[in-house]
């Protein structure tokens, strides 16, 4: 059973007693209730996980991502792991961590329990001083929908980051997090909150990792983000977790005039589930959610979103392609609900799905829940091969038939690898949906 062996030593103590009553008292989700019914969770369920962290992965350049700079923070086994983090001063970014204690500098100094960790930055040689200010409170908001790995997230929370944006900045340069698995049979529970405020813009690269050498590990991970007026955010999202198990629950606030991007790429993993909640509060807001799931040999990829239309005047976006193959299976729950009174809105959401193999499987669900009366909403899924005919073209060319379907599979998902506008990260996201 998955919480069996785990110590309770959550960093939010007195809400984490009332959401593990919570978790001891709900149930597991079981496959005939609607969100839960095409994901396998018997294999998952079995597995007798620890939370005792400790650190393997010596240099990021062996879980094979690409070089990255700028400031980079790295969780592993649930953890912020200092030594691949790469925190340097920006003065318009405030970077706060919950911890208990284990996250300190150098000289292992102690630290305040409970208490948000204010880092403010100073350098000798590679050695990264921390300066606490304790009793910072966190008044993060509760989840909009709590199930059971959201209780397990709050009950058994090993490290949670904030990141503040102040008004009227414009930051160039991405952030970058990673979130590894190294460790057999390791859950790790995170959670990273994103403030953007007025007038702000934001880019940011997730990672979510499982080395080559670990199996069964778990990372449970939940992202909340606020978006102030005329705010913008980015998020470029990476899940490479070879046998491992990667669970992501998004919760998207935004107020009026501001923009959300997410661009999801799925490239393995035992299970990969999605949960995107995004609630539109303000007029005039654009946002757009973007995927690219290659599950093989019996992984799983499920995405799940739901867009809240609350008021007028707002456009979303919705575009995710699978590339199903060799019993891989593929799920897609896209859900748009336009609120009364919440007129003009424009909502266009569509997946579209390609299957290399007899055995691969596409599950695919796109939703409208309309309320109001002037609105342009569509969507729709499209399920099939590719073309024999062009195919057999490039064949008779002289390619061959790998290539062939790799170049069909590249013009297939272009349109949403081309979101981001880093060619090195392009090339790096494309190389790792294509491999074998």
């Amino acid at each position: 059973m998955i919480i069996k062996d785990l110590n309770h030593n959550s960093l939010l103590k007195e809400n984490s007693k009332l959401d593990l009553e919570a978790l001891n008292l709900g149930s597991f989700p079981k496959r005939k209730e609607e969100r839960w019914k095409y994901t396998p969770l018997r294999s998952l369920k079995k597995i007798n996980f620890h939370n005792q962290f400790n650190f393997k992965i010596e240099h990021l350049n062996s879980l094979g991502i690409p070089k990255i700079e700028g400031l980079v923070i790295v969780l592993e086994n649930g953890k912020f792991n200092s030594s691949l983090s790469n925190i340097i001063d920006l003065m318009d970014i405030e970077l706060l961590f919950l911890n208990d204690g284990n996250i300190v500098n150098n000289s292992q100094e102690p630290s305040h329990k409970d208490y948000f960790t204010n880092l403010n930055f100073s350098f000798l040689t590679e050695k990264v001083v921390l300066k606490i200010k304790p009793n910072i409170v966190n008044n993060s908001q509760e989840p909009s929908h709590k199930d059971y790995f959201t209780n397990l997230n709050f009950s058994f929370l090993t490290e949670k980051v904030v990141l503040k944006i102040k008004p009227n900045v414009t930051i160039n340069e991405p952030i970058n997090f990673v979130n590894i698995i190294s460790d057999d049979n390791c859950i790790s529970n995170t959670q990273f909150n994103i403030d953007i405020y007025e007038n702000s813009k934001l880019h940011i690269r997730q990672y979510f990792l499982g080395s080559s050498n670990s199996k069964d590990g778990f990372i449970n991970h939940r992202n909340q983000v606020s978006l102030k007026s005329q705010s913008s955010l980015t998020i470029d999202k990476f899940q490479d977790l070879n046998q491992n198990f990667n669970f992501c629950n998004e919760f998207i606030d935004q107020e009026q005039e501001s923009k959300f991007i997410m661009n999801t790429f799925s490239a393995s993993g035992i299970i990969l589930r999605n949960d995107v909640f995004n609630n539109v509060n303000g007029k005039n807001c654009h946002s757009e959610l973007n995927g690219v799931f290659a599950p093989i040999e019996k992984q799983h990829f499920d995405n799940h979103t739901t867009i809240n239309h609350f008021v007028a005047d707002c456009k979303s976006f919705e575009n995710y392609k699978g590339v199903i193959k060799e019993s891989g299976v593929g799920v897609f729950n896209g859900k748009v609900i336009v609120h009364q009174d919440a007129q003009k809105i424009e909502a266009f959401q569509k997946n579209n799905n390609i299957l290399l193999d007899d055995e691969s499987k596409i599950y695919s669900k796109p939703e409208l829940e309309i309320y109001a009366d002037d609105v342009r909403c569509s969507h729709g899924s499209t399920t099939g091969r590719f073309d024999e005919e062009a195919l057999f073209y490039l064949r008779s060319r002289g390619i061959s038939v790998k290539k062939s379907l790799e170049l069909m599979t590249l013009g297939f998902i272009n349109e949403v690898i081309e979101k981001s506008n880093d060619s090195a990260y392009k090339e790096f996201v494309l190389k790792r949906l294509l491999k074998d």
